[in-house]
């Protein structure tokens, strides 16, 4: 909180902003900020990280950025791939100066450091887990692939089946019997304008329009901001709500680390690794793993193998022909 000369708060703080993107693409859009205000930030894929990274070149606690009296610093605790800063490799749990400017890689990422900037608004542990469904779908979307948008399913009622697939943030859009809905609902128990979605940085909300009431987990609640597999009961309609790309970052929650070696190189300039189609799969549940393992063999294995069997198929002709 900053202070004028006469006293008076400003509400305002200074702090540290990350600029992260993944290595995998150029294309505009794909920077993400994460701004703080506090003295310590984790780095990782862990449920538990200030900058969660949905990706398993990450480490669950990959590392963490402090402010030690007046000067920032990071650590590699110990991760799979290490950290780097500006191209050079961390020792292990050894605290390293950083500087505006400075380029941290983690895995198959890369962002900028920048401390001193005015935070008006840090993130928070919902914007944390928005950042990192749009990571992943960032990730899906350079590869000319798409993860489903969240939505809601109809799962009982008189139009069970129906779903609303809900646009990019900010959007809104409004659930009732009436016409003019986005979701249209058959029940005379339901307003004609009952609730509204609202989709924001922080990811989704339901939200009650004047007094119409809505249900979570047998209260009334005026919103109630949505998580996969969350229902909510509007009149007598009860509905699901689905975040596919949260479901892929939680296959991913019990998933080895995937050392920067597996990954198929596609150099950019500036950058980590690019991502192969192969490593594709691995943002996937985690039933491609097989498939993976295969496709990752060289043209050396498959050279390899090529000829043994040509020599397993020539001796057995031999022995067939001495034992004529």
């Amino acid at each position: 909180m900053t202070r004028s000369e006469d006293g008076l708060s400003f509400g305002r703080t200074m702090g540290v902003r990350f600029v992260l993107r993944a290595c995998e693409s150029k294309k505009p859009g794909t920077e993400i900020e994460f701004p703080f205000e506090q003295a310590r930030i984790v780095l990782g894929r862990g449920v538990a990280s200030d900058v969660r990274i949905p990706h398993r070149t990450v480490s669950e606690l990959h590392a963490t950025v402090q402010l030690r009296g007046d000067a920032w610093q990071i650590v590699d605790a110990g991760s799979t791939n290490g950290t780097k800063l500006n191209g050079q490799a961390l020792d292990p749990d050894r605290a390293k100066r950083l500087r505006d400017g400075d380029v941290i890689a983690l895995g198959a990422y890369e962002f900028s450091f920048h401390p001193g900037v005015l935070v008006l608004e840090p993130v928070s542990a919902e914007r944390t887990a928005e950042l990192a469904r749009r990571l992943l779908r960032d990730a899906h979307r350079a590869r000319g692939e798409a993860i489903a948008p969240p939505r809601l399913c109809v799962v009982s009622g008189s139009n069970t089946g129906a779903t609303l697939e809900i646009r990019p943030a900010p959007s809104r859009a409004s659930i009732g019997s009436g016409r003019q809905c986005a979701l249209m609902l058959a029940d005379p128990s339901i307003a004609a304008e009952h609730a509204e979605i609202v989709r924001d940085a922080e990811g989704v909300t339901v939200r009650r329009l004047e007094d119409n009431p809505i249900e979570f987990g047998g209260q009334v609640v005026r919103s109630r901001r949505l998580r996969d597999g969350d229902e909510v009961s509007l009149g007598d309609t009860r509905l699901f709500f689905e975040e596919p790309a949260q479901i892929a970052i939680d296959a991913l929650k019990n998933e080895p680390d995937l050392p920067l070696s597996a990954l198929v190189p596609v150099p950019v300039e500036g950058c980590a690794p690019q991502l192969g189609a192969a490593e594709t799969r691995l943002l996937e549940p985690t039933s491609g793993m097989h498939d993976y393992a295969l496709s990752g063999r060289s043209e050396a294995d498959i050279l390899i193998y090529g000829l043994a069997a040509i020599v397993l198929i020539a001796s057995a002709l031999g022995l067939m022909i001495l034992m004529r």
